[in-house]
């Protein structure tokens, strides 16, 4: 039979796929007792056939009327058949396998370390134990999941994959695949290897994946179980899931809430429904050092300061002995301050200062906060320390100070800079004799400004107070320019009444110069109202920090004193300006730190900028818009020395960072968060200052001094020289990034990386996971030898799917030309034997 059918198959031009069966089926066929009648009917027309014959054909041979009754028969059957649509029909069967989903919890909220010391939790404590983990309370929670994935060769995992196919998730704020070790290889020439490899992959049996635990972190900064789950059961909507598993800690800071979360899974219709609670369900009682905020640079000498932040939960106030660690690059540590810090109770957070911190040496330097924790609480160093690196610049700022005359401002600005011992200060007095002996620091006078390129390369800033363009050269400004831009050198040009006017035209020798300044100066303006001869300032004008001033890069420079508050009255207090420059508008990426308090001069709701700044290429550039601010020296001299030290210590920053005139190497955050990824970026040229052409550019990112890594860096489209990459840090603590080649001055850029402050330690929240296990056929456990057990009831869930293609044999020109040959050999018979 099966030959016939093949043979009809291939008569027909119907192509089997591999694993196909075929079939013979009569499409109109009824069933039921229709069906009977239809047989009854056909087996009624037979015998009518026969009793025709046998009446009209009394004078034939009995094998004439058997030829004709059999091929009238055979006629009707054909007739019958045609109206029954016989059809072959291929039928293909496909194995779809159930799946078990398991979600693992990978949140930070899974590097907290619980306590267990309440005897409520000793069972589940001592449970944990027999999974491999020592001692519970000092080993994060992400630990116990790795001892639970890691028992007994993955028990768990094979469990799953025992009659399923395991799905195996991680999950924080979305879903990713938990890591796997590559599949072991095939070995050549076992016996039986052929075969396997011959038979359908749907049936055949798959080993449950490997998990490499090594490779499993805790780095994600929200947790959403709710939208991780949508996401798993939709990657499974084409099998019939049979269990879905959750190992978390509960500590839920978005998405769906765990009642949610339970209608999701009724709705799904998940059978099983399997949650294991990782964590001290028990008010947790921890003391933790949280973060350390510290400058990435400070200079020698310098005061400076530190900020941490301490968290305690479950314990009443009490005292708290904290410390300050200073380790220097051999290693060696020094306690530099030690507190006693009231914590607790109602107070979550407490904020530990450590301010006026100085360091005499230069060098590199991690700082470590520790705090002590109380009786009974083990000492984890990833809970109760936080480190961040410190570099202290050792090399004096080298500054030019210009200025067209001798000004209020110029003379007690050279005294401030000479005395300053972190500042080399060379100065040039334009309007002094040719045979004056300019003022500045021993060794660093000069007689004549500087022409050639490589006569800049010393200065680091370049202070401009009310210049005279008409006395500097065009390669003093052409060379000093191609400084700024490309070997990262700043400029603080301050605005005067004398000079400043003519010096900001277009064809003015310092045009160039002030095409880098952050502001349009507005020269109409000044022409009329402020420039000139007879022009008289009565009024003086306050000062008002802008919005930008308070905070980010512009905070450096306006931080006369410390404290927000005080900070904003105070630039309100200072002795005001009479002269300012009328500035027109800031440019696109320039910043206003300072403001003028005059209503008419107001834009679009914002004061005219007094104070500016902005990069400009590899250098940073300040304006100033009157030169009065040491009027601030008879009330407030601690604010004209901030200003101005911290003024030139913003634009020596870009010097530092712009690291030569061949490399560029920046990042766009200085503190991320866990979890969060961080851009680096770097700008290179060729030893003809060209835009370096490579496929990449390698660089090298080491954290607190452990083993470097090294990080290729692509190519920008449509930036030639410009290589970035986003780095995703998987540790706390402070990265440094540099050139994996050096080129030129050494470079590089540094970022710290603290827990994300949304994902709060604290207890697991057993009525969280109460609330998911509340779904049909949910169960919450509170061991894992309880989970391992259940895991047992899982079903199988596999399923066939057949499909079926009817290809019909009886529409085409064969059938009803059999039909008409067999009605046709009837008739000539009928007419040869006279029966018509």
């Amino acid at each position: 039979m099966d030959e016939l059918l093949q043979w009809l198959a291939r008569w027909r031009g119907i192509e089997l796929e591999p694993g196909s069966e075929l079939k013979f089926e009569l499409a109109n066929f009824p069933t039921g007792g229709f069906g009977m009648l239809v047989l009854l009917g056909c087996a009624a027309t037979l015998i009518a056939v026969g009793f025709v014959y046998r009446r009209d054909g009394h004078h034939l041979t009995t094998g004439q009327r058997c030829l004709l009754g059999g091929l009238r028969a055979l006629a009707v059957l054909a007739a019958i058949g045609l109206l029954l649509e016989p059809n072959l029909v291929t039928v293909k069967r496909e194995t779809r396998p159930g799946h078990t989903l398991l979600l693992v919890d990978s949140s930070q909220s899974m590097t907290h370390v619980d306590a267990w010391r309440r005897e409520a939790v000793a069972p589940v404590a001592a449970a944990w134990r027999e999974f491999g983990s020592a001692d519970p309370a000092g080993v994060p929670r992400l630990e116990l999941v790795k001892a639970l994935l890691a028992h007994q060769d993955g028990e768990l995992v094979q469990k799953l994959g025992k009659q399923n196919q395991v799905q195996l998730y991680s999950f924080a704020g979305n879903l990713d695949q938990l890591p796997l070790l590559p599949p072991p290889a095939p070995v050549a020439g076992v016996d039986g290897g052929a075969a396997a490899a011959q038979s359908s992959p749907s049936t055949t049996p798959q080993a449950p994946p490997r998990l490499d635990l090594a490779r499993l972190q805790a780095d994600g900064r929200f947790t959403n179980l709710g939208a991780s789950l949508r996401t798993a059961l939709d990657r499974s909507r084409t099998a019939e899931i049979a269990a879905v598993v959750i190992v978390t800690d509960g500590r839920r800071t978005a998405g769906a809430q765990g009642a949610e979360i339970a209608r999701l899974l009724n709705q799904r219709k998940i059978p099983h429904t399997f949650v294991l609670g990782i964590g001290d369900p028990s008010e947790t009682q921890t003391v933790a050092m949280l973060r350390l905020d510290a400058p990435e640079k400070v200079f020698q000498k310098d005061p400076f300061e530190l900020k941490s932040n301490l968290g305690v939960q479950g314990y009443d106030r009490m005292l708290l002995t904290v410390r300050l660690v200073r380790v220097d690059e051999k290693g060696q540590e020094q306690v530099v301050r030690t507190q006693q810090v009231e914590a607790g109770g109602e107070k979550v957070e407490t904020l530990v200062e450590w301010k006026g911190l100085t360091v005499d040496e230069p060098g590199r330097f991690v700082y470590r906060a520790e705090v002590q924790p109380p009786d009974g609480e083990a000492t984890s160093p990833e809970r109760h320390t936080r480190s961040a690196p410190v570099e202290v610049l050792g090399e004096r700022t080298r500054v030019l100070l210009l200025a067209g005359n001798p000004n209020r401002e110029f003379q007690i600005l050279r005294n401030l800079l000479i005395r300053d011992k972190t500042i080399d200060a060379t100065c040039w007095l334009q309007s002094a004799d040719p045979k004056f002996p300019q003022d500045g620091d021993e060794g660093v006078r000069i007689d004549k400004l500087p022409e050639e390129r490589q006569q800049f390369e010393p200065y680091d800033v370049v202070i401009f107070v009310d210049p005279n363009a008409e006395k500097l050269s065009a390669a003093f400004c052409q060379n000093l320019q191609q400084h700024i831009v490309e070997n990262g050198c700043g400029l603080w040009w301050v605005a005067g009444e004398q000079y400043s006017l003519d010096a900001m035209r277009p064809a003015a020798r310092t045009a160039k110069l002030a095409d880098l300044l952050p502001i349009l100066p507005d020269i109409d303006y000044a022409e009329r109202q402020i420039v000139g001869f007879g022009k008289a300032f009565v009024r003086p004008w306050q000062f008002a920090l802008a919005p930008e001033g308070e905070d980010g890069v512009a905070a450096k420079i306006t931080r006369i004193v410390d404290g927000k508050d005080e900070r904003r009255i105070l630039w309100s207090r200072l002795p005001g300006f009479h002269f300012w420059f009328p500035v027109l508008r800031l440019k696109p990426v320039a910043v206003c730190a300072v403001e003028h308090t005059d209503p008419e001069l107001r834009r679009e709701g914002r004061g005219m900028p007094m104070v500016a700044l902005q990069n400009v290429g590899a250098g940073r550039v300040m304006f100033t818009g009157t030169d009065e601010t040491y009027r601030w020296r008879s009330i407030h001299e601690e604010a004209y020395n901030r200003f101005w030290v911290n003024g030139i210590r913003y634009l020596f920053e870009g010097r530092l960072h712009a690291g030569n005139s061949r490399l560029r190497l920046f990042a766009n955050e200085e503190k991320i968060d866990l979890g969060a990824a961080i851009e680096l970026v770097a700008e290179a040229k060729d030893e003809a200052l060209q835009p370096l052409a490579a496929e990449a550019y390698e660089v090298v990112v080491e954290r607190d001094g452990q083993a470097a890594e090294t990080l290729p860096l692509a190519p920008v489209e449509g930036a030639p020289g410009r290589f970035q990459a986003h780095f995703r840090p998987t540790q706390l603590g402070g990265y440094r990034v540099r050139p994996a080649q050096k080129i030129g001055k050494p470079v590089e850029v540094l970022f710290q990386v603290v827990a994300a402050q949304v994902e709060r330690q604290g207890p697991m929240d057993r009525a969280e996971l109460a609330a998911i296990a509340a779904a049909a056929g949910g169960e919450l456990f509170d061991t894992p030898r309880q989970l391992l057990a259940a895991l047992d009831r899982i079903p199988s869930r596999t399923a066939i799917d057949t499909f079926r293609t009817p290809h019909p044999v009886w529409d085409g020109w064969a059938t009803v030309a059999f039909l008409l040959l067999v009605l046709s050999v009837e008739w000539l018979l009928r007419k040869r034997f006279n029966l018509l």
